[in-house]
């Protein structure tokens, strides 16, 4: 990590009374390997991409997710994108720590199809993790197989402890509410908010709008104890009422399973 020589200087506000303090340092999230068989259907398989995937994968999201076509996201539609940003199982060792994201990718072992895909990012310094993608193929969404996939998918965050991560988001969008239904009633996941015109999203042809979406996050690894409280904020009175309802919201959230 750059020393900086902060000596000088003090911050705007003093804040972390409400918390607890830590020195800064050096922060990695390592995404975990995966690797495993459901052991309820061993004909389903959870593990990281490899390279023999990749048309496969692009091929998966373009069919389940293509609004994200000419927006920030569209390189997930590209095989030839994958190869610079994402962790590959084959070099591992290295990529694990050194690649902004990881995808893990469903296998229906006696098709020999990819029946999802699931792309994470990461901000190394934040020990942030974005749960940026989930798509399932729409023949693999009911039956024993879509049963696999969702009960895996529920627990990801468990597996996203081992990667060092304290802070973990995703989003949904506005028009699917299944997912927001998931996430939240299901899962267990606090509402952030929602954010207005968010993402440029692909609206057929030649055509695009920007779509909105609605965020959730949960804290792990401790987290939380790192988090300043809100007695600490100051907020405007209208913030502050937003807060509240939010609050009163978040306290339905209920980790249910699937």
């Amino acid at each position: 990590m750059k020393q900086i020589d902060m000596t000088p200087y003090q911050p705007y506000k003093k804040m972390g009374k409400s918390c607890e303090l830590r020195e800064i340092r050096d922060k990695k999230v390592v995404w975990p390997l995966i690797d495993q068989v459901d052991p309820e259907n061993p004909n389903f398989r959870l593990r990281a991409i490899t390279r023999n995937d990749l048309d496969a994968v692009a091929e998966l999201w373009r069919a389940s997710y293509p609004e994200v076509y000419g927006s920030v996201h569209e390189w997930i539609l590209d095989p030839k994108e994958y190869e610079d940003r994402v962790a590959f199982a084959e070099n591992w060792a290295d990529h694990s720590s050194t690649r902004p994201h990881a995808v893990m990718v469903g296998e229906d072992i006696a098709a020999k199809k990819i029946v999802m895909s699931s792309i994470y990012t990461k901000w190394d310094r934040n020990l942030q993790v974005e749960a940026s993608f989930i798509a399932i193929h729409p023949d693999a969404r009911k039956g024993k197989i879509g049963a696999s996939i969702w009960s895996n998918l529920a627990s990801f965050y468990k597996w996203l402890e081992g990667s060092g991560a304290e802070y973990v988001t995703v989003f949904c969008e506005t028009w699917h509410n299944i997912t927001q239904y998931i996430w939240f009633k299901r899962l267990g996941w606090k509402i952030a908010g929602i954010f207005p015109g968010n993402f440029t999203r692909w609206a057929g042809g030649t055509n695009e709008y920007r779509g909105c979406t609605v965020h959730f996050y949960r804290l792990l690894n401790d987290g939380e104890k790192y988090s300043v409280t809100p007695e600490e904020w100051d907020l405007l009175p209208e913030v502050k009422e937003l807060w509240d309802c939010m609050e009163r919201i978040n306290a339905q959230s209920s980790e249910e399973g699937l």
